[in-house]
């Protein structure tokens, strides 16, 4: 699904935790069967240049399409180190061949443990790291999405 952007800066790419939360149904893409507040505003606030993918305990690093079953499974420190090769290449493939503006990353601590050996993947790209607690993190993903909307970033007023 890695389609070759020619137009520089016009894609974003979000990196977002899973989330404890889940629509009862058995099978759905991602992005609907995972249902915490990040869920709620990026499905309310999505536009069409972004591409998402979760780290999910169970799945690992997946596009926000892809179909899943309902599971409960809670990351973990040890399942983080596990998924950390994973997610690297999971995540060198979604990047192979795109352009980004830039890629804002909203993942606990505890993800971040998965994701940790990526800075010098992403190097090249201005990457936004959300921080603090969750009520935090969500305004500056709102925040992020709606500036996106409106075709530009103030990477100063995220905090």
């Amino acid at each position: 699904m890695n389609e070759k952007i020619n137009n520089k800066g016009k894609r974003y790419l979000l990196i977002l935790s899973c989330s404890k939360r889940k629509k009862q149904i058995s099978k759905a893409p991602a992005l609907e069967l995972y249902d915490g507040p990040f869920y709620r505003v990026l499905r309310k606030n999505m536009s069409s240049n972004i591409d998402v993918v979760i780290l999910s305990a169970r799945y690992g690093l997946i596009d926000s399409n892809k179909v899943i079953s309902y599971y409960d499974q809670r990351m973990t420190t040890e399942r983080a180190k596990e998924l950390s090769k994973h997610v690297e290449v999971k995540l060198k493939e979604k990047i192979k061949n795109m352009e980004y503006k830039n890629i804002f990353v909203n993942l606990g601590k505890t993800y971040m443990i998965a994701f940790k050996n990526n800075e010098k993947l992403l190097k090249k790209y201005n990457v936004i790291y959300a921080s603090g607690p969750i009520g935090k993190r969500l305004h500056q993903l709102k925040k992020w999405l709606v500036k996106i909307d409106k075709k530009w970033v103030d990477y100063d007023s995220l905090g």
